[in-house]
């Protein structure tokens, strides 16, 4: 047991002062609770103690009339039943390239208890592998044991200390503050959980510093082989806000950044989960002008005791964290929607993206410049077909802009088509219209000439296909659609 802020896979029990604080008190007070009820008996006791007084302070009486043993007993079990359990998460994701499981468990089996360098090639840092664990042949916990040297300040032979620019400073003229720096090394625990088949590792954020983690990053890519593949992390607007979805998230903020003007730099949203954000006049503004850094969400977590709200914050850098305790298993299903996302983020390309890509062609001869208004109906167009078709129960309206992009992006896959082939669905008539029908139209050929360098698309044909899509199944989330367009028009994965 420890109160390490870095331990999360490696949690070994629970101290008492733990357990008493993560059981609500309204589980202690609940009608007909035996186990309260036997215990308020022996320590002859009546119920209105429990009704009248704090928790700490009924415990506290209970505590004193009762045998030690009794007493932990009946609040190991109360713990059991209904304590919160696991640690809040803080965690930093990376993508290694798919790893060898036997690779990476050889190397720690040698290394365990071995004093060895990281190999990120910093000198500054030094690490003892105290544990690992695996699980079900593909995932492996890891403990790190790490010292690091100050990061900013060095000490040199003849009794300076030089810092990243080269000024040199006599030690003896340095405060309290830079002296430690200079003479003190930390040490702390880390702990990573890599994910060999998907290529993922979660490291534990609380202390590391970037460049430590970089650095164990490097290491595990050594040590299991790791194959050439190593995309980036950063996660666009629209694979936050389907994290959100896949995870059934109730939308509670937003962080904003890049905006187009340079003056800005950040906007952020906090509001009751239960509010409409994204036609708020408070959100717009910074929606229109820039684009989502960190999505923040309520997500409904069961430890085994009941599912309880967890309010979950994914960053733009794959850095995941949580405001209560979770388990492992939290982890698990947070990787498990990263590789959903991967895998199909072609198909949810923002829209404002997919503009960008011809705007400035489509607009180079013209006098009047009407790309405010151009981007402003196109994202205007594709809104409509989110009020027009997906029943607004069925997803948190915060993630407008994914159903938005995957019909933008499924309609340009199927304007390179055929559609007129055998191969395709046979669909006769479109059910309806859209009501923005110009505007959509306008793109498609706009991108299928600036862009794709092709022939426009018949839109007729073309609207007929991508509603029949659309149509095909329920829309609780836009992988449903996706999934749908990739197995009826053999789109690539």
């Amino acid at each position: 047991m420890s109160s390490d802020p870095n331990l999360f896979f490696f949690r070994d029990g629970y101290t008492s002062d733990e357990m008493r604080s993560r059981i609500n008190v309204d589980h202690f007070r609940t009608d007909d609770n035996s186990l309260v009820e036997s215990i308020l008996e022996k320590a002859s006791l009546e119920r209105d103690v429990i009704l009248e007084n704090r928790k700490s302070d009924f415990l506290s009486k209970i505590k004193s009339n009762v045998e030690t043993e009794e007493y932990q007993s009946f609040l190991s079990q109360m713990f059991e039943e209904h304590g919160e359990k696991g640690d809040r998460v803080n965690l930093q994701f990376y993508r290694t390239g798919e790893l060898s499981f036997e690779s990476l468990v050889g190397k720690l089996a040698d290394e365990v208890e071995q004093e060895t360098m990281t190999d990120g090639g910093d000198s500054r840092y030094s690490s003892l592998i105290t544990d690992y664990e695996t699980h079900d042949g593909q995932v492996v916990d890891i403990q790190f044991r790490l010292s690091d040297e100050p990061s900013d300040l060095e000490l040199t032979e003849d009794g300076y200390v030089e810092d990243v620019d080269g000024d040199r400073v006599d030690i003896s003229e340095l405060g309290l503050e830079d002296y430690e720096k200079v003479v003190k090394t930390n040490k702390y625990s880390v702990e990573v959980r890599a994910y060999t088949d998907a290529g993922l590792i979660a490291v534990s954020n609380s202390k590391a510093s970037t460049t430590l983690q970089k650095a164990l990053r490097q290491s595990l890519r050594k040590w299991g082989d790791a194959d050439a593949g190593n995309e980036g992390f950063l996660l666009k607007e629209t694979e936050l806000l389907l994290m959100q979805n896949l995870m059934d998230g109730d939308n509670s903020g937003l962080d904003f950044g890049g905006f187009l003007d340079k003056n800005l730099k950040t906007a952020k949203y906090r509001g009751d989960r239960n509010e409409t954000l994204s036609r708020s006049p408070v959100l717009s503004p910074a929606r229109e002008q820039g684009t989502i850094t960190q999505a923040r969400f309520y997500h409904m977590y069961d430890d085994g005791t009941g599912p309880r709200p967890v309010q979950v914050r994914v960053y733009h850098d794959g850095h995941i964290s949580s405001s209560k305790p979770t388990k492992p298993d939290f982890v698990d299903t947070v990787t498990e929607h990263f590789l959903t996302v991967f895998k199909y983020r072609d198909y949810i390309q923002p829209l404002d993206e997919l503009i960008s890509e011809f705007i400035d062609d489509r607009f180079r001869d013209e006098l009047y410049s009407g790309e405010d208004s151009y981007r402003s109906n196109k994202m205007q167009a594709f809104g409509s077909l989110v009020d027009q078709y997906i029943n607004s129960n069925s997803f948190d309206e915060s993630e407008r802009p994914v159903f938005e992009a995957t019909f933008a992006n499924i309609g340009i896959e199927l304007s390179q088509l055929d559609l007129t082939s055998d191969e395709y669905p046979e669909v006769e008539e479109a059910s309806d219209r859209p009501e923005k029908e110009t505007d959509l139209k306008e793109f498609f050929e706009n991108y299928s000439d600036y862009v794709l360098k092709s022939t426009q698309p018949d839109f007729d044909n073309l609207w007929m296909h991508l509603e029949y899509v659309i149509n095909r199944q329920s829309h609780d989330s836009p992988i449903d659609i996706i999934e749908t367009a990739i197995e009826e028009y053999a789109l690539r994965e």
